[in-house]
């Protein structure tokens, strides 16, 4: 039997579809695995982000808030008592006048003081606090 261009080609052809199935199979199970590694990098961070959410969900609890505002900053909740009207204000915090001074000289001002220091110096202060309600 002789071999005609025909059936060269045809068997040509043949081996050159086997090639290309293969790469394509290769090429598909390439990008499967590369599915799958995506899918756990995609598992994990979900996870994460479950974990990372319930840790923020038992951070803001209001109760340990509240404890941790008490035992640090020494905050207690707000009583029915501390609640005054306006007709209470100048009683709570009555308006400080300076008293007149002596001496005829203009009094010089301070020299500003940093920010931190005033902030410092507020802290240092206590006063008491009180919500005004008006009428």
């Amino acid at each position: 039997m002789t071999l005609t261009r025909t059936h060269l080609f045809g068997f040509v052809g043949l081996v050159a579809l086997a090639f290309a199935l293969y790469w394509a199979k290769a090429e598909a199970q390439a990008v499967r695995e590369k599915v799958l590694v995506l899918q756990d990098e995609v598992d994990t961070e979900r996870r994460a982000v479950r974990t990372l959410e319930a840790e923020l969900t038992w951070v803001e609890r209001p109760d340990r808030l509240e404890a941790a505002a008490t035992r640090r900053l020494g905050l207690v909740p707000m009583t029915a008592d501390r609640i005054a009207t306006l007709d209470d204000l100048d009683q709570i915090a009555p308006l400080r006048v300076a008293p007149p001074t002596v001496d005829a000289k203009p009094i010089a001002p301070k020299p500003a003081e940093p920010a931190a220091d005033k902030s410092k110096a507020i802290a240092a202060m206590p006063a008491p606090v009180a919500t005004v309600v008006a009428r």
